[in-house]
This record gives structure tokens, C-alpha cells and sequence, in this order.
């Protein structure tokens, strides 16, 4: 399988418009839109706690821990952390507030541990599904207002619930751009922002496991059935066939990832992909479309923006798209059984989708069948692989990534069967990189939280334009969202 030559960059704008790569859309709402040539090595990973040599936090920052937490609690320990807050610790035999202030004050998060116990109250995925109702704001604990009145004056309370949760019945309060997960006497539990999942449910524990599976699926049955037409892969494959002109013409196609819990970001960025002077032949996602992998999530945020678009738009399956015990039960149910790990051609090419997030099926199975898979591709096939969370013996990416043995596993089989490109996501960011002779890029900036390491030009929303040729030749533009006053 001969390798690809190095990847073209365009690098003008005037060329981009030139080559019709260019959207009729310049901006998009409030976003300033930028469209640059592909790349991006820069890692700025900030010094370790133990070198920055942050000055202790003063003692206003104490004082609001000491109002957070419970008069027996303990307070004295605190850490610094890597992106400049302050960590800190209330402790009371078996019990545990960790809590994470800005230098000014404001809450980051707030995390609750009993270890006797064995509950960790953390506010992400807490809310069991379907066990939270709305309640008036009177109807919230004195001491909740109170505490959230001294703490962030600045933070109006617009919503509130009582929620069944992990751990209990909790109220749910919003207060500015977070959520407070308080107890019945006002005791704030956890905390976190919204856009960091707060909000986000989750499956409850126990009971019938079976039974479980068959409810997800007779509801997908009815909510999902309908969509199964346009997005299952087999039938997308089959049609995508239709329009392949042979490996002698190129093609565009997009790729993206990430784009869960951001409503508001997630269609806008389907619409300019369809502006495009030249629209994609079909859009690739690296995974995490939705919250928690629900069937409704599936229907209300990934499907319904997507009805009038006419591209083709093939995913990888993340962690977040999961479901039920991993099993991806719901997200089968509108994509197909065999979208987990699949491939299909295309001009030139061979796209290969890897499954390395879920329990469905085991990692040493996914592997030797990618090995048999890329044995038997055919010289002239040119592959670009796709999956979800990098591989840990690529540096860069190792903080948030798969495990080491099976990255070691599959970058091997990459390398040896001389791969062009992979595609990556599960690092809400835009990074490239060369490992053993195979091209990587993470795509991850479809509009969850960014992670903030990799430059200007990284840690921003995206999407990918490729342009694959004949010959093998990727032609990548990235496509930038910066929001208004942005450096």
C-alpha cells in the first residue's frame, strides 16, 4: 500500500476562494470565520503544580471554602493547578470537599466524597433520567440562596429542580453559568458549569438489565425509526456508491468531532458546512455527537439539524454516543449493527472506522480485525482511518487518550501497512502530528468544551475541508470559529 505524498496545504485565502473552498459565508452570528492552511504542532502544556511556585491563596479564598463546607470540616490544604486556580480540601474523617476556586474567587467546582460510604458527588451526569421536575425558586433551601447570595452576588438563580441523582435527592440550581446540586438543608453538595455536562443525565443503576435494553429499544423503535433511512451506514454506503465517479476523479469531504452539548454551535456549524461554494460529498464526525448516547439526545440534537442537509455523514462512535452500559445500544439503533467497526471505499480511497470506546466489543477483537481488514486492502487504495481517542504513545495527546497497550497495537498495524492519514477526536481541540510514518490529526473542536493547550490555532471550534486527489494527496483547509473580542 504505497504511502501518500506529503500533505498540500493552501495558503492563501485568495487561493481558497480561487479553488472554491471558500463559504459564501464569511461569518456566521457573532463568530468571526477563518479559513487557514492545515497544521498545527503547538502543545503548550503549562508547567507541573509542583514547579509553577504559586504564591498560597489568600485568605478570602479560605474563607469561601469555610462557607462552602460544613463547620466540622477541616481546612487548611490547597494545591495549585495547572491552569492557575487554586485546588483545596476540607476534610472530616471518612468525608471530602474538594473544591476548585479562580484566583478571584469564583467557583470552578465543587466535589463531594464519603469514602465509607462509597458516594462521589461530582455535577456531571449525577441526574438520573427522567428523575428531575421543575420547582419554583421559593421552593429552593434558605440556606442554598443564601450561600450562593455571599458567594457569587453577580450570579442571578434563573432555574431550578428537584432531582432524583447518584446520590440521593438533590435540588439542582442555576446560578449564572453553573449548577449547584444542593441537599434538603441547603447543603451545597457539587457543583460545575453548564457547559462542562452540570446538566447532562444519566442511566440509573441496577434493576433489570434486559429489561433495560428492550424499553431503549422499543423507544428508539418509535423515535428513531423514521431517521434510520437516511443516517443508517449500509444504507449511506450504498448510495454514497451511486455518486463515486471512480478512482480517477477527486472528491471533498469534511471532517469534525466533538460537536455534543453545544445546541446553540452545532447547527450553525452544519449550516456552513452546506455554504460551502463546493459542498462536501460527505461529512466524517470522529465522535461524540450527543450528551450521554440517549435516544432522545440522538433524535432532538444530532438528528434534527441534519434533515435538511444533503451530505452523506458518516461518524465514529465516542464515548459520550456510548449509552446504556457501553454497549451502544441506542446508537446502533440508528446508524445500523455493524456501525461500530466498518469501512467503505470511495474514488481512490479506503475510510476505516475503529471502535476504541466500547464495551460491545472487546479491544483485541477490534484489533485483529483492523489488521485482517488493512491486509487484505488492495495496493492502490489509499486509507484514511478514523477513531475516537488518540493513541497514548503519540506525546502530545497521552493526557487524554486510549490505553497504552492497545495504542501500541494499532499504531503498529497503521504504520506497517503505511496508512496516509487518521483522523482523531476525544481532545476538544485541532492538532496534528507524524508518528512512525503516519500523519494524525485530532478534530475535536465541533463545539464542546475546548481544551486549552494546543495555541491559538488549536484550541478553537473547527472543522477540517479535505480535498483528497487520486494520487493519494489530502488538500486540508481548517475552518475557524472565533467568538467576538477573541485574540
Amino acid at each position: 500500500m504505497s504511502r501518500h505524498p506529503i500533505l498540500k496545504s493552501i495558503l492563501l485565502l485568495g487561493a481558497l476562494t480561487a479553488l472554491g473552498c471558500a463559504p459564501s459565508q464569511r461569518n456566521l452570528g457573532d463568530w468571526q470565520v477563518e479559513i487557514g492552511p492545515a497544521g498545527n504542532e503547538i502543545v503548550q502544556v503549562r508547567e507541573s503544580s509542583a514547579s509553577q511556585e504559586m504564591a498560597p491563596p489568600p485568605d478570602r479564598l479560605f474563607d469561601i471554602v469555610r462557607v462552602l463546607t460544613p463547620a466540622h470540616m477541616q481546612v487548611g490544604e490547597w494545591y495549585p493547578r495547572r491552569d492557575g486556580a487554586y485546588g483545596f480540601v476540607a476534610r472530616a474523617e471518612t468525608e471530602r470537599y474538594n473544591i476548585t476556586l479562580t484566583p478571584a474567587g469564583e467557583i470552578i467546582e465543587i466535589e463531594y466524597n464519603d469514602d465509607s460510604a462509597g458516594i462521589r458527588e461530582k455535577a456531571y451526569a449525577m441526574i438520573l433520567r427522567g428523575k428531575k421536575r421543575p420547582v419554583a425558586l421559593d421552593e429552593l433551601p434558605a440556606r442554598s440562596l443564601a450561600t450562593l447570595a455571599e458567594l457569587a452576588p453577580d450570579a442571578e438563580v434563573t432555574q431550578a429542580w428537584h432531582a432524583e441523582t447518584t446520590a440521593g435527592p438533590r435540588y439542582v440550581i442555576v446560578a449564572g453559568e453553573s449548577a449547584f446540586y444542593a441537599r434538603a438543608d441547603g447543603q451545597i453538595q457539587s457543583a460545575r458549569r453548564i457547559a462542562e455536562g452540570a446538566l447532562e443525565e444519566n442511566y440509573p443503576r441496577g434493576g433489570d438489565r434486559n429489561a433495560t435494553i428492550t424499553a431503549i429499544r422499543d423507544e428508539a423503535e418509535i423515535h428513531l425509526a423514521a431517521h434510520r433511512e437516511r443516517f443508517d451506514y449500509g444504507r449511506q454506503i450504498a448510495a454514497l456508491g451511486q455518486v463515486d465517479r471512480g478512482p480517477a476523479k477527486p472528491f471533498r469531504f469534511v471532517v469534525m468531532g466533538d460537536s455534543r452539548s453545544n445546541p446553540a454551535f452545532w447547527p450553525l456549524i452544519l449550516d456552513h458546512i452546506a455554504s460551502l461554494e463546493h459542498p462536501p460529498r460527505f461529512v466524517i464526525n470522529t465522535g461524540d455527537l450527543v450528551p450521554r448516547g440517549f435516544v432522545d439526545e440522538f433524535r432532538d440534537y444530532f438528528v434534527t439539524p441534519l434533515l435538511d442537509k444533503e451530505y452523506f455523514y458518516f461518524t465514529a462512535l465516542g464515548n459520550h454516543d456510548c449509552g446504556y452500559e457501553g454497549l451502544a445500544t441506542e446508537y446502533r439503533s440508528l446508524f445500523g449493527e455493524n456501525s461500530l467497526n466498518f469501512h467503505f471505499d470511495h474514488g481512490a480511497y479506503r475510510f476505516i472506522f475503529i471502535d476504541t470506546v466500547t464495551r460491545l466489543i472487546p479491544m483485541a477483537d477490534t484489533i485483529a480485525w483492523l489488521g485482517e481488514l488493512l491486509a487484505a486492502t488492495p495496493a492502490e487504495r489509499h486509507v484514511v482511518a478514523v477513531t475516537h481517542k488518540p493513541f497514548r504513545n503519540i506525546e502530545q495527546w497521552a493526557y487524554h487518550s486510549l490505553d497504552l497497550e492497545s495504542s501500541e497495537a494499532i499504531t503498529a498495524l497503521l504504520s506497517r501497512h503505511e496508512v496516509g492519514h487518521v483522523f482523531l477526536g476525544h481532545i476538544h481541540a485541532y492538532s496534528t502530528a507524524t508518528f512512525a510514518g503516519v500523519d494524525y490529526t485530532v478534530s475535536g473542536g465541533g463545539g464542546a468544551g475546548l481544551h486549552d493547550r494546543f495555541g491559538r490555532d488549536g484550541s478553537v471550534h473547527h472543522y477540517i475541508i479535505v480535498d483528497a486527489q487520486p494520487d493519494g494527496t489530502l488538500e486540508q483547509q481548517v475552518v475557524r470559529f472565533r467568538e467576538p473580542g477573541a485574540p
